[in-house]
């Protein structure tokens, strides 16, 4: 596989995820949050079981019986359940621009966590990220009603969950290179954390979710599954600048989709806040391999 179909690969699965906010958004007319969590990522595990079982089927059995990759598992599947369980409850309230952008601020708060667990060396680039996304996320919650801002403070709690979850990946698949059987692992744990979460605060029932079929199907399917091994496929043969940007660009997709199909008009405060966090989190990815790029240069 080339680059350059890598990073299509990529672009594909970002405007997957992107436009994902909006079936995300519209799928809880008749549902609950934790009810159109359930369902999508029941289907997610189907899309990826298959995968898990034609290419990493021994490796299955084996994470089952290794007790550091059950609890990493069991670990990683429980921050994703929270952070897209906080993501999918505040899209009931907030606009799609804010849950998408506040979401990627895991990029920074990855790195800040990574310094605390790893003892990771913080360059001084982290802080003017940190900077820029402060003052992106005051302008995106500027004009808004308290019920609103609310909303959007459990998206920035989801993003620490999402940190946490790259984090755990990250340790995972160091140990045990088992994407898609991981993924599968995840996939359960949310849907059964969801399930019981839905069963005693929503009462699902299969008519209601039925009425949702378009959204869950496509987020389920196509988010959840395809936009995931998409990116494994991609990301493993793409080069790490351009990735970076490509992945990054997840919340933009996200805010054009919203504003097209939804309406959901930025006014400048929000858009010059978009400009600001996109940019913090692409400096966060890009410094660090510039600098890298630049001591090799030196070495030789």
């Amino acid at each position: 596989m080339s680059r350059t179909t890598a990073n299509l690969l990529l672009l594909f699965a970002t405007i997957i995820w992107g436009t994902a906010f909006v079936t995300q958004t519209t799928g809880m007319d008749h549902i609950g949050p934790f009810t159109f969590s359930f369902a999508r990522f029941f289907l997610g595990m189907l899309v990826v079981l298959p995968l898990a079982l034609i290419f990493e089927k021994k490796n299955i059995v084996k994470i089952f019986f290794k007790q550091k990759l059950l609890l990493l598992s069991v670990l990683t599947g429980f921050a994703l359940f929270l952070g897209m369980g906080l993501q999918q409850y505040s899209l009931l309230k907030s606009q799609i621009s804010n849950a998408a952008f506040f979401s990627t601020l895991y990029v920074p708060i990855v790195a800040i966590i990574s310094r605390f667990l790893f003892n990771n060396r913080l360059t001084w680039i982290i802080w003017i990220s940190v900077l820029f996304c402060i003052y992106g996320s005051f302008l995106l919650s500027t004009n808004q009603s308290q019920e609103v801002r609310q909303s959007d403070m459990l998206v920035l709690f989801a993003a620490f969950f999402f940190a946490f979850h790259i984090v755990l990946i990250d340790i995972f698949l160091k140990n045990f290179k088992s994407p898609f059987s991981f993924a599968f692992l995840q996939y359960t744990i949310v849907f059964f954390c969801s399930l019981i979460v839905a069963l005693f605060t929503e009462n699902p029932t299969f008519s209601n979710i039925k009425l949702e079929w378009f959204e869950i199907i496509y987020t389920g399917v196509l988010s959840t599954g395809v936009g995931y091994t998409l990116q494994i496929l991609g990301q493993g043969r793409a080069s790490p600048a351009p990735a970076a940007i490509i992945l990054s660009m997840e919340s933009v997709f996200a805010t054009l989709a919203g504003w097209i199909i939804l309406n959901q008009f930025l006014d400048a405060y929000k858009i010059i806040g978009c400009c600001c966090i996109l940019a913090g989190v692409i400096l966060v990815q890009l410094f660090p391999l510039y600098q890298k790029n630049n001591n090799q240069i030196i070495s030789k």
